[in-house]
This record gives C-alpha cells, structure tokens and sequence, in this order.
C-alpha cells in the first residue's frame, strides 16, 4: 500500500498509524517522524529503532541515540535497553560501561532479562578495573518511576498507541 506523508494531519496518532501501513519504508518513516515529533512515545522510539538500524533512513546512530533518550525520558522500556546496548557498543558515543550498566540495569529492572547477562559482564568488568572486591551498588531502582512527560504541549491523550 503507498501512503503519503500528510503534512495537513496535525494528530501523532493518525501518522503514527498510517506509518504503519505504508509499504513504502521512507515515506513510513516521515509518518512516524511526524508522528515522533508531535509527542508520540511509541513513534519515538521507532524512529531511533529506524535510525539504528537503517529501515527507511540513513544509519545514523547519534540521532538513534537521540530519539532513544526522548523515548526513554518518558519511560519506553525498550528505548533504555536499546540505549544499554549502544552505550556498551560504541554506537554514537564512546563505549562507556558505566553509561552503559545504569541503562542495561535499568532494562533489566523493567523486565529485560535477555540483557542479564551484559548486565553481569559490565558488573565484573567495573569491579575488575576498580579493584573493589564489593558488588556494585544498584544504579538505579529494579522499576525506575518516570514522571509524566514533560514536553512542551505534549497531550498524551492523543498518543494512546501502546
């Protein structure tokens, strides 16, 4: 099905919906652009998933890293593990197993358990560079509470995609 990018729709939903019947992968990904920029979490993290792995746009993995941090700024549990692992390889910043053990631990927390063994990589490899014989203390909550968003005009009653 071809779709077009409908620049008079002013509601995240509908682009982000309309992203997702498109055969077309760049015009999908101007859909869900739209539908990111207008406040859609779901489309947000899409949009780094997009970036990330080069589905309907260039690789472009400081802007994957970017939309990620949106996403995950408002709670979206595969945004943080999908910064987790950017932070561990490298991707769009220097590897950092400090940045990348509060995210993957944060995934974890939120249900994540095929990240667990990263997690504990990262943990022995701190210690092992630090010297401590003690186990890291915890970074961050096993449930992380996130706030409501706080963008500027975000009405997340017209984002209710799941």
């Amino acid at each position: 099905m071809r779709c077009h990018l409908d620049r008079t729709s002013s509601h995240p939903a509908a682009d982000f919906n309309r992203a997702l019947r498109c055969s077309n992968e760049a015009e999908a990904f101007g859909n869900l652009l739209r539908a990111a920029e207008n406040g859609c979490l779901r489309a947000q993290f899409l949009v780094g998933l997009a970036y990330h792995t080069g589905r309907g746009v260039a690789v472009d993995f400081e802007r994957a890293r970017t939309w990620y941090g949106r996403a995950a700024g408002s709670g979206d549990d595969y945004a943080i593990a999908n910064l987790g692992v950017m932070s561990l390889l490298g991707q769009g910043s220097p590897a950092g197993d400090l940045e990348a053990y509060t995210w993957i631990q944060s995934a974890v927390g939120l249900g994540h358990a095929w990240l667990r063994p990263a997690l504990e990589m990262l943990e022995a490899r701190i210690n092992g560079r630090g010297g401590a014989a003690d186990p890291l203390p915890p970074v961050a909550p096993e449930r992380p509470v996130f706030g409501p968003c706080t963008q500027p005009g975000c009405d997340p009653s017209r984002c209710n995609v799941g």
